[in-house]
């Protein structure tokens, strides 16, 4: 009889576990490298680095700049998409909200430029009758401005639907904003 040696295959088991954990490691270093160093994203030619660090960095000197080429201290609005409202010969806006709140009729709006001073003057009309006048202030806002605001007592109105019509001036340029409610 023959006898035959019986070979111990434990070597390939350790074998694969330590190529596991080679690649475990290498994947683990891969997605900790690009989660906290620079992201780099190609673009067609353009390349964009983002990293807090340097953007913030970035800003610190733009601002640095400005003060130092003497630019005042207002802050300018980046325009991003569109053409800049500021800009029209014409003041243009919105009906934010119109509503009745504790018994009051509560109109507000939002204007479309950066105003830092105008007049608002609302009409309320039914049946093309002005029912109601009020005239508030023009107030800045971060990019825009609006209206102080109207607060209308609900019993100085009957029911029924009304136009809203906000004239709005401030130095030369004047527009109107437009909308309904229901009483």
């Amino acid at each position: 009889m023959v006898n035959r040696r019986k070979r111990n295959k434990n070597w390939i088991i350790w074998l694969l576990f330590l190529v596991l954990v080679i690649v475990a490691g290498a994947i683990c270093y891969l997605v900790w490298d690009n989660y906290f160093n620079d992201k780099t994203i190609e673009i067609g030619e353009s390349k964009y680095v983002e990293k807090d660090k340097k953007e913030n960095e970035n800003i610190i000197n733009e601002e640095d700049e400005a003060k130092s080429n003497g630019e005042n201290d207002e802050k300018k609005v980046v325009q991003y998409e569109g053409n800049d409202p500021n800009l029209n010969e014409e003041l243009s806006g919105s009906v934010t909200y119109a509503g009745i709140m504790n018994d009051k009729i509560t109109i507000r709006v939002n204007i479309d430029q950066y105003l830092s001073e105008g007049n608002c003057t609302l009409s309320l009309i039914s049946d093309e009758t002005v029912v109601y006048n009020e005239n508030v202030k023009i107030i800045n806002s971060a990019s825009t401005a609006t209206c102080e605001g109207f607060d209308i007592p609900v019993s100085n109105m009957g029911e029924g639907n009304y136009d809203i019509v906000i004239k709005l001036s401030s130095g030369d340029k004047i527009g109107s904003i437009k909308g309904e409610i229901r009483i």
